[in-house]
């Protein structure tokens, strides 16, 4: 009989939290939002026995960790960059393997980014969303979707619809480089409120995600962030600095592809400030024992890609609230 009275008072809790949220203008929902770079591997194989441009079974092999991963994990938007697909062909291509498993009830917008001549491969950024959310597909004569962003990076934006209201999603991958110049945030910034404006999406429902190297120290980043009214979703998550860091040293491609020893926090997810985050960490972090065909290419361990990807549980406010 107590345990019973206890169960109802805990549902009772629950229905009255979910109440006040949603008489407040909040979604009945939350978003589950996921960023992953799935390495387009065109950087130099550093100390291996053989180059991973264009190798389709160590690419299959990886994809499989990443398919593993969200087999278990629910996600509802997901962004990847450097997703690639082999010219004239339905089975080399991240889509297909990824739609297989894990994806098949996804819809996708991808935006073509590079061709690579030298392996006949496309890459792509990827904005792939659960079919419930009713992802927006692009319309004829409808505004960009796709901005370069310096030499190397790039910026696609894509809607879907949450709690029937849409969301404006933007995959972001910086540059490279010493070209992450300041002057990159307000371009950003501009096609953020240009595009949100066009559509009639209020600031309140506008989600950036993907390879965001910045330091939220900074004072570009953080106007960034004002400018927009955003936040970095991870801040008070990374009690532990490791636990953030997406680029890390213990991972074998990534040290390999950039010879890096210093573990960063390079990807994120930007959500409005409005916005209630329920929890914001690391994944795709763990590796697998290598199989034979890796161990002969020099590898003790496989990882999902060269860096780890985030995750953000959020519930976002309604317009007009």
């Amino acid at each position: 009989m107590l345990r019973l009275a206890r169960t109802t008072l805990l549902a009772g809790a629950l229905t009255a939290c979910v109440t006040g949220l949603l008489s407040t203008g909040y979604d009945d929902r939350t978003l589950i939002v996921h960023t992953l770079n799935l390495f387009n591997q065109k950087s130099p194989a550093n100390g291996l026995k053989t180059s991973w441009n264009g190798d389709w079974i160590f690419r299959r092999d990886r994809l499989e960790l990443v398919d593993r991963y969200f087999r278990i994990h629910r996600a509802d938007v997901v962004l990847l960059q450097q997703s690639m697909q082999k010219a004239v062909s339905e089975v080399e291509w991240d889509k297909s393997i990824l739609s297989a498993g894990a994806f098949s009830d996804f819809d996708w917008r991808l935006e073509p980014v590079a061709e690579h001549a030298d392996t006949s491969e496309t890459e792509s950024m990827v904005v792939a969303a659960a079919s419930v959310l009713r992802l927006k597909q692009r319309q004829s004569g409808e505004s960009p979707t796709l901005w370069l962003v310096g030499p190397d990076g790039f910026l696609q934006v894509a809607a879907v619809e949450s709690s029937g209201q849409p969301v404006a999603v933007f995959n972001l991958q910086m540059p490279s480089r010493i070209e992450r110049d300041p002057i990159w945030f307000s371009f950003i910034s501009e096609r953020v409120r240009e595009w949100t404006k066009a559509l009639g999406i209020c600031s309140k429902r506008v989600i950036i995600a993907g390879y965001i190297p910045a330091d939220v120290e900074v004072r570009s980043f953080a106007d960034f962030l004002d400018d927009l009214s955003l936040k970095d979703s991870s801040n008070g998550m990374c009690d532990v600095a490791l636990k953030c860091q997406t680029a890390n040293p213990a991972n074998e491609i990534f040290r390999l592809a950039t010879g890096g020893s210093v573990g960063s926090q390079a990807d994120r997810i930007l959500v409005p400030k409005s916005a209630i985050v329920y929890s914001s960490t690391r994944t795709h972090d763990e590796p697998s024992e290598a199989p034979p065909y890796e161990k002969a290419m020099g590898f003790g361990q496989l990882w999902p890609s060269i860096r780890g990807g985030w995750e953000s549980s959020i519930r976002l406010a309604g317009c007009g609230h």
